[in-house]
């Protein structure tokens, strides 16, 4: 199958960086459960934890049975879990699924051109590589960096992936902004029905933000201040808004 992006990793690195990643959390959970998540007001390390696990028991369902779950979902049964048992089982579940399908097998997905298992094996490395780092957060013992690699193609995978799952913004400007990291470079146009995305285009006057990757990428994900001045103000305060709203 084809890669879902220029960035995209190959599934196989998508696999190990998700190993590693949960492998990381997990090692978490105990510190973290009673105490709260600057990233996420309101919820405690528990609730971040039982969020990720049911967010692997809904994927591997999806991926079990072709579509999303509806009825009777989460099965009742999760909430005698406790944290831990509960993310090592739903997470075995999904690493089931994982190896016993090819990643161009076709599962649902909300991304019309992308109905394959790839597109979860990829979601699901980035999920969990950003609640890694919220779990690192909490405990505040400092944040472990991200694998380059996968910085560059998580800001690809936000603005074409997950800025896909707003809603329409009758309100939007129809602005451009332009966010350069890493050789690379994103075009969006804040458009009312959708943004829109392209990528390494030649620039023309647009506004632009300009930052190493993963500071860019926390930005985006809401988890870190802006680069510079300008990440408060006009399109690129319009921009974290409308991701905000779809993540």
């Amino acid at each position: 199958m084809e890669q879902p992006s220029p960035h995209a990793l190959p599934f196989g690195r998508y696999r190990e960086l998700l190993d590693q990643e949960y492998r990381t959390l997990s090692n978490l959970v105990g510190p973290a459960l009673d105490r709260p998540v600057p990233a996420c007001p309101g919820w405690t390390g528990e609730d971040l934890v039982r969020h990720t696990a049911i967010v692997f028991l809904q994927k591997a369902e999806t991926i079990r049975t072709g579509v999303r779950p509806s009825h009777g979902w989460p099965p009742v049964s999760v909430g005698s879990f406790p944290p831990q048992a509960l993310l090592a089982h739903c997470y075995a579940s999904l690493i089931e699924q994982f190896d016993a399908h090819e990643p161009g097998d076709r599962v649902e997905t909300w991304v019309p051109e992308d109905q394959t298992v790839g597109f979860w094996i990829r979601r699901l490395t980035h999920e969990t590589a950003i609640h890694r780092f919220d779990l690192e957060d909490t405990v505040a013992g400092g944040t472990t960096p991200l694998d380059a690699k996968l910085v560059l193609d998580g800001i690809d995978e936000v603005l074409t992936v997950m800025l896909g799952r707003g809603h329409p913004d009758p309100s939007a400007s129809g602005a451009v902004v332009r966010l350069e990291a890493g050789g690379h470079s994103w075009d969006i146009r804040l458009d009312r029905r959708r943004a829109v995305v392209e990528r390494d285009i030649a620039a023309d006057g647009q506004a632009t933000l300009r930052s190493t990757a993963e500071p860019l990428l926390l930005w985006l994900w809401g988890r870190a201040p802006g680069p510079g001045p300008a990440a408060i103000e006009g399109p690129a305060a319009e921009l974290r808004a409308r991701l905000a709203a779809a993540l």
